[in-house]
Formats: structure tokens, sequence, C-alpha cells
């Protein structure tokens, strides 16, 4: 009587258990349900993008337009420019001025900040630019030595460590 029900657990056991072609089936009907709700999600995002991405499209559309064709406007309107607050020492020596992010190839490993300078006076000494996120923290600093004369303008290019954040950038501070 042992055996028979000894026989008939293992016996059980089988049946019950799935084959391996069995497992794979259902392990394909369960991924096939998952990628139909991807799918879902997909369509319904594409058709939110048709509906209301027109006015975004045509904002981005803009603003790449006007960087390429150079317009003052949509330039200073980029992502690549930044303001940047002059201080009192800087105010001195040198006119306002504004940045450009220049993102270089990876095997640069530099980020750059080009700004162009116009003097109000002769100036030999260093210039120091600070990078500031959203929150007011800074995330990123440059010093650079420059030469000028006086009514002479020029660019000049803050160098970067490739881990600071430029896209991160709010705003920079130069002195």
């Amino acid at each position: 009587m042992k055996k028979i029900a000894i026989l008939f657990g293992a016996l059980s056991l089988l049946i019950s258990c799935m084959s391996k072609e069995e497992k794979m089936k259902k392990a394909e009907t369960d991924g096939n349900e998952v990628i139909a709700v991807k799918s879902k999600l997909i369509e319904g995002a594409g058709k939110a993008l048709q509906e209301q991405g027109k006015e975004a499209a045509k904002s981005a559309s803009k603003g790449i337009g006007d960087v390429i064709k150079g317009i003052n406007s949509g330039i200073s309107e980029s992502i690549n420019t930044s303001k940047v607050i002059s201080e009192p020492t800087f105010k001195v020596n040198f006119e306002e001025c504004k940045a450009e992010k220049i993102y270089g190839a990876d095997t640069d490993k530099q980020k750059k900040v080009t700004i162009y300078l116009i003097a109000k006076n002769d100036f030999k000494g260093d210039l120091i630019l600070k990078a500031y996120d959203a929150n007011k923290k800074e995330i990123g600093r440059s010093r650079l030595e420059i030469s000028i004369k006086k009514d002479d303008a020029k660019y000049v290019d803050f160098s970067f460590d490739e881990r600071t954040h430029l896209l991160q950038t709010e705003y920079f501070t130069i002195k």
C-alpha cells in the first residue's frame, strides 16, 4: 500500500510539473503580454506627441533654426548660452558678457566656456569663471590668465573638467 501511495504521489508530481516546452510557451505568452502593454504606452505617447507636441516641436525647431542661422535672439535663448553675472572687480575692466558652453569630443575630456571680452582698461591678470546650478550651488570653476589692452576685444576659453555638468549650469559668475 505504501508503494502505491509513493507511486501515485510521484505520478501526480510528474503530471503537475510543466514540461520545458510548456514553460517556454508560458514565458513567451507572458513576454507577449508585457510587450503589448509597453506598445500601448508607446502608442499613447505617440498620440500625445501628435496632438500636443506640435507646439513643443515648433518651439524647439525655432530655437535650433535660430542658432544655425546665427540670429542673435535665437542664440541668446539657446541652451548653449548662459547668463554671466559680473562681479564688481570685473565690471571695472570689462563690458558685460555672455557665456557659450562648448562640449568637446569624448577624447578631448574637456568642456569649454567661451566668453567674448571687451576691455574698458588695460588688464593683465587672472579671471575666474564659476558655474552654478539652479540651486545656486557651485558646480565648477576655471581660472585663466588674460592680457588685453584697453578698447580691444577677444574670445577667451575657460576649460572645465569633464565631470562638470555644463548642461545643468544655470548661470556663471566672473571676477
